[in-house]
């Protein structure tokens, strides 16, 4: 995630919500990765100064559009999730994994705070233990122990990973605009 790609991100939201022919959203990433995370280079161009020198506030624009987008959100994780990458998939409503797929929240690791919502997104999807090992104890998950610990909904061949993503949007699209905004907004109260 670089500061362009997040107001890219940011800017179809953006254009796809106030479509009124769209009825939901499939995020993926160009292969070989789904997303790997905030371009560590390029988050002092983001930054403002004061109590975010690094920039790292300004990453979260893009993952926290998709998080608050009315429409229904499916990550097709077709590769490595990583960190504000992991972020992103989390910002989903439903997250469907390839059989390539990895998810990685390294923040310890790089020595930074995990933030922009993440520490709560991850326990909500997956429960304290889990989050905890990912986040505190570095452990990784492929797209089957994903499946297996309810980070993802299932996890399919890769082959199959778009396809089946865009089969549940189309699902997702069926619903009137208006009544799948409120349901979606009555879950996340929940």
């Amino acid at each position: 995630l670089t500061a362009g790609l997040v107001a890219e991100i940011v800017e179809a939201v953006d254009a796809l919500e106030a479509d009124p022919d769209v009825g939901a959203l499939v995020v993926t990433g160009a292969p070989p990765a789904f997303c790997s995370g905030a371009d560590i280079g390029n988050l002092a161009a983001m930054g403002g100064g004061g109590e975010d020198p690094l920039g790292v506030l300004g990453i979260y624009d893009g993952f926290l559009r998709v998080l608050n987008s009315s429409l229904p959100t499916i990550a097709a994780v077709n590769g490595p999730a990583v960190g504000a990458g992991l972020n992103l998939a989390l910002a989903c409503d439903v997250r469907i994994a390839g059989e390539s797929a990895r998810f990685d929240a390294r923040f310890l690791r790089i020595g930074i705070h995990p933030g922009g919502g993440h520490t709560w997104l991850l326990d909500r999807a997956v429960g304290p233990q889990v989050a905890a090992a990912m986040n505190l104890f570095g452990e990784r998950l492929d797209g089957a122990r994903a499946a297996e610990v309810g980070l993802t909904w299932e996890c399919v061949d890769d082959d199959a990973l778009l396809d089946r993503a865009e089969a549940l949007a189309a699902r997702a699209a069926e619903a009137p605009r208006e009544l799948a905004a409120r349901v979606k907004a009555t879950l996340r109260r929940a």
